[in-house]
């Protein structure tokens, strides 16, 4: 028993006089994470509205904003495929279906037209 406590003892004190020193994870600065995350934010926002088109316009942004910071080098390499990723996910899956125009408004359009049409035949 004494000899595995001994081992364990011996075992656990190998390496530990010289201490490795690991790179710190890359962050994501501030400056580039913040306004993202605040358009992520509205784009939720607008989903929970109900409004998919103002969600689409604003994953669109989000998009455009994400890939603009990659490209100038404000994203840490790690972070780029994955975050450019998310973002072109989030606008294909954000459909925006406009309203359709009511009926009796094209019918008003064509009579106006056929009015002004026949008096000028007059």
């Amino acid at each position: 028993m004494i000899a595995a406590v001994a081992a364990v003892v011996f075992l656990a004190g190998c390496g530990s006089g010289a201490t490795r020193r690991t790179a710190p994870p890359p962050k994501l600065p501030a400056a580039v994470a913040t306004p993202l995350a605040a358009r992520s934010d509205e784009v939720a926002q607008a989903l929970a509205a109900g409004d998919a088109c103002r969600a689409a316009s604003l994953a669109q942004q989000l998009q455009q904003e994400t890939l603009a910071s990659i490209n100038a080098g404000r994203v840490p390499a790690a972070f780029q495929e994955h975050l450019a990723s998310a973002a072109n996910d989030l606008v294909s899956r954000i459909q925006c279906i406009p309203p359709a125009e009511p009926k009796d408004r094209g019918k008003h359009k064509g009579r106006e037209k056929k009015k002004k049409h026949n008096e000028g035949n007059d």
